[in-house]
């Protein structure tokens, strides 16, 4: 007769054979059981998730992901807008093929562009009220930078340093007192004369401290042109000097390209939008598609960078 403890279809051969308990884990018992794909697959969220969270931990990495999210929304709630028809008549070929009402295009009465916008407007919110500490890390810029050059630094290129972390420095300080202002906890006393009578529909009384803020970044971001022009100046320079003396260096040449190039994509990036925004009413060829692709890009190669180093 069959020990009674033994369940249905589970060998019961004695004590000895009891597996450790090491060897009864989950874990194990699904590696050998599944299959590797299947278990690398369900392991590739986790993976995902933690990288992802080594991305935030890393120092300016939560600034650089929200920054290319934050604009990526604004590119898919254009593309969402531009392609509203196409979804909406797909949407009738399918209702008319099943014979079934289709998934409504405006869900709850709300497009989907317009969700995607309001994620993307808060995130905009959440970066502009972390940068109420920007001053922090320019100020500590600034004072390197009172130092003076360091021992063989180009003239110029220190010049153009001061000069940017100078007009960082005016931009965030007038973006703070503007967002303080807004949620009232700088009063409105200290900057009556800089607010908007009466504003526009849907703008704020202080749509002029912000105009100015955003041309202080505009004329920041032209200092990295300046910046670039004169390293490319300097480069040139170097190479002819090489070349006189029959000095080659090809695979060093090729990275120092490869950094210029990728450093001048962020600038080419934010003309666009530093301009649109220093403009008082914009440009009229300027829409969401193209600043959400001019940030995403902008911040694209920072983001790479900093998820690179999580691997």
């Amino acid at each position: 007769m069959s020990d009674p403890a033994a369940e249905p279809g589970v060998p019961n051969d004695g004590a000895t054979n009891v597996p450790a308990a090491g060897e009864k884990s989950i874990a194990a018992e699904v590696k050998q059981r599944v299959p590797g794909r299947v278990v690398s697959l369900a392991s590739t969220p986790d993976r995902i998730i933690l990288r992802i969270n080594k991305l935030l931990a890393n120092p300016g990495g939560l600034s650089a992901f929200l920054s290319t999210l934050n604009y990526t929304l604004y590119l898919l709630a254009f593309a969402s807008a531009k392609t509203a028809p196409l979804q909406a008549r797909l949407s009738a070929l399918l209702s008319k093929a099943t014979g079934r009402p289709a998934t409504a295009i405006l869900a709850g009465g709300v497009a989907p562009e317009a969700r995607i916008l309001a994620l993307a407007g808060l995130f905009s919110s959440a970066r502009v009220t972390m940068r109420l500490f920007g001053l922090f890390p320019m100020y500590a810029w600034m004072r390197q930078l009172l130092q003076g050059p360091k021992p063989g630094q180009d003239q110029i290129l220190y010049a153009t340093s001061f000069t940017q972390c100078s007009l960082y420095m005016m931009f965030q300080f007038l973006e703070n007192v503007a967002l303080l202002t807004d949620h009232a906890v700088l009063p409105t006393s200290y900057t009556e004369k800089y607010l908007v009578k009466s504003p526009a529909p849907g703008a704020k009384p202080t749509s002029k401290i912000y105009l100015w803020a955003y041309r202080a970044w505009f004329a920041g971001v032209l200092c990295d042109v300046v910046k670039l022009a004169r390293e490319a100046q300097l480069e040139s320079s170097k190479r002819s000097e090489r070349g006189e003396k029959g000095v080659t260096t090809r695979s060093a040449d090729e990275a120092v390209d490869k950094k210029w190039w990728s450093d001048a994509v962020v600038p080419a990036a934010w003309t666009p939008v530093a301009a649109q925004f220093s403009v008082e009413g914009g440009f009229g060829w300027f829409n969401l598609g193209i600043m959400g692709a001019c940030g995403m890009l902008a911040g694209l190669s920072r983001t790479a960078s900093l998820w690179a180093e999580t691997a």
